[in-house]
């Protein structure tokens, strides 16, 4: 009689043990929701972001909180500020910068 596999035995153990897979329910579309797409506020953007220390990242996460906003609208309004107080000058700064590298 011949010996049975030691691999093909082995196979089969792991493949016992293995949890049986549930099927996945497809989500429940919303209504009015079915073919619209998730997210058109991307649409025409480009991402911007950067890194912060962990105290930091707290601190700006519960500022959105108390607003009752997004991290990402915090963070819009903080650079739309900005731009109100420096934009004339940070424009003008990218167009000359613009204007040398065409001159060469």
């Amino acid at each position: 009689m011949a010996k049975p596999n030691p691999l093909s035995l082995a196979a089969q153990v792991a493949e016992s043990l293995k949890a049986p897979e549930k099927p996945k329910a497809a989500p429940l579309p919303t209504p009015g929701h079915e073919l619209t797409p998730a997210k058109t506020s991307r649409e025409g953007k480009r991402f911007l972001g950067y890194y912060v220390e962990p105290l930091r990242h707290e601190e700006i996460k519960q500022a959105a909180l108390d607003e009752g906003i997004q991290i990402q609208e915090l963070l819009r309004q903080a650079i739309d500020a900005w731009m109100d107080a420096h934009g004339a000058e940070a424009v003008a700064a990218v167009e000359r910068r613009r204007a040398r590298r065409a001159a060469r």
